[in-house]
């Protein structure tokens, strides 16, 4: 029942960002794959269709983790890789259904937001620590404190008066993130290497 939920999820989704959460009317409903009576089936109120939206999208991020071994990777194609997944996936985890979302259900969202930077901060922290094992991440940063920097920056991407949803894209923040994180944690080798890595990625538009 739990994967089919979610799979009304994305369609939730798309159906708020089209129409807005206040109203949910048949023939819009219909529109995006939904009907009346499937809600009714599978969610017992609008908040639980809330919490469901929001749970599906913390797995999101979930699941690029899940579905790549990391396991002796370099940690800059790491990050590499998971900023390509999460910009293939954007609109999952895209802000301004989400921001809608908080909105109506404040209480339900700080959940959400809590839970969503508690996992990327250890994956984080991960990443750093992996990183300077290998010799290419400065010996001296701190991965806690860097790792709350991003979760930091990673929330303010969600905050429309400090990125305005018509002016900016949620790739184009991100990816900003992505390299503005990298460029601060390599040493000259890992810029190097980032460097070569970066336009490589582009070249076979993974970025």
């Amino acid at each position: 029942m739990e994967d089919k939920k979610f799979q009304l999820a994305e369609k939730l989704r798309t159906y708020i960002s089209r129409y807005g959460i206040n109203d949910f009317s048949e023939e819009h409903l219909q529109k995006v794959g939904l009907s009346t009576n499937e809600l009714k089936e599978y969610f017992t109120d609008r908040k639980d269709m809330v919490n469901t939206i929001l749970a599906h999208e913390r797995r999101c991020f979930e699941e690029i983790f899940n579905e790549y071994n990391f396991e002796g990777w370099n940690a800059i194609d790491i990050l590499l890789i998971v900023s390509n997944e999460i910009n293939n996936r954007f609109f999952n985890v895209t802000p301004s259904v989400t921001m809608a979302l908080s909105k109506a259900y404040p209480d339900l969202y700080e959940e959400h937001k809590n839970l969503r930077s508690d996992y990327i901060y250890e994956k984080i922290k991960i990443n750093i620590e992996k990183g300077m094992e290998q010799g290419i991440y400065k010996q001296d940063a701190s991965s806690e404190m860097i790792a709350r920097m991003f979760i930091a920056k990673l929330n303010d991407i969600h905050n429309p008066e400090i990125y305005p949803p018509e002016g900016f894209t949620f790739t184009t923040i991100f990816n900003n993130l992505i390299d503005s994180i990298i460029k601060s944690i390599t040493n000259e080798e890992g810029k190097r290497y980032y460097k070569q890595r970066k336009q490589l990625y582009s070249v076979l538009n993974f970025r």
